[in-house]
């Protein structure tokens, strides 16, 4: 059996390996834990494309932690789908599809 005896140098070497280990589990650990930020509910997901011009939101569909789905009508009157960043409500792309708030409707005469 080995005995070793509790020297000032072996206390120093001890607290400098448990700094070198705490720190070493720290920094894998910051590198595994995503970014965290809070995720707009689907009300602020609403208001906030409302605030950016469109209008009668038919669907919001959450697709990520980070990705909102919105079917929408753009200022035209076109259908529009949109891909909302979940944070901070900017669109991020937008497609646009038919022709327009009377698709297949005859005008008034």
């Amino acid at each position: 059996m080995r005995h070793t005896v509790n020297t000032p140098r072996n206390r120093l070497n001890a607290a400098l390996l448990a700094g070198l280990i705490a720190v070493g589990t720290g920094t894998a650990l910051a590198q595994v834990t995503p970014p965290a930020g809070p995720v707009l509910g689907f009300g602020q997901i609403s208001d906030a494309v409302m605030k950016q011009g469109y209008t009668e939101i038919r669907e919001i569909e959450r697709k990520s932690d980070k990705l909102y789905e919105v079917e929408a009508r753009d200022s035209a009157g076109l259908r529009a789908e949109l891909y909302v960043d979940g944070r901070t409500g900017e669109i991020l792309k937008v497609e646009t599809k038919g022709r327009g708030k009377n698709d297949g409707q005859r005008p008034m005469r």
